[in-house]
């Protein structure tokens, strides 16, 4: 799981967000549009076949 969590947290470091994770549940905090924020959770979803995100927004 680090292993894709890895782009994710480097993602959110750069735009000086926050990511948090406690098993399999992920809070983050985004300050771009809706929209962009469905892109980056689509293509997370792509990142490894067996890893697929469900997001509530």
């Amino acid at each position: 799981m680090w292993k894709w969590q890895k782009e994710f947290v480097r993602r959110q470091d750069i735009s000086g967000e926050f990511y948090g994770r406690y098993i399999d549940d992920i809070f983050m905090t985004w300050n771009k549009s809706e929209n962009e924020l469905r892109k980056l959770l689509d293509a997370a979803n792509s990142w490894h076949p067996n890893i697929k995100l469900e997001y509530k927004i």
